[in-house]
């Protein structure tokens, strides 16, 4: 086994804990080195949630201002009430566009 690149990194992680336990020196490159790996997949998977949710967020919201603007124009029956859709998608573009340029 290869202490660069051990095939199971639990069992490998456990030994070091028992030499550790027993006072014998661990591989400490190894043991950091597989901290900022599991550091990074944790960075990861968050960014991949927030960018599902951002997604989420945003289908839910354009389902929402559709279904408000059906619901005003069958009330309503007046062109006029697409006024306030048509600002708050202006709004909307406005911050989205504001967001990708930091």
């Amino acid at each position: 086994m290869s202490d660069d690149k051990p095939r199971d990194r639990h069992a490998y992680l456990e030994e070091q804990i028992e030499r550790q336990k027993r006072g014998e020196p661990i591989d400490v490159d190894w043991v950091r080195a597989e901290l900022e790996r599991v550091r990074q997949e944790s960075q990861e998977k968050v960014a991949s949630s927030q960018r599902r949710l951002r997604w989420l967020t945003v289908a839910m919201a354009a389902l929402f201002v559709i279904f408000w603007l059906a619901g005003n124009l069958v009330a309503k029956k007046d062109p006029w009430a697409i006024a306030p859709v048509v600002l708050i998608i202006g709004l909307a573009v406005w911050a989205v566009r504001r967001y990708r340029k930091k």
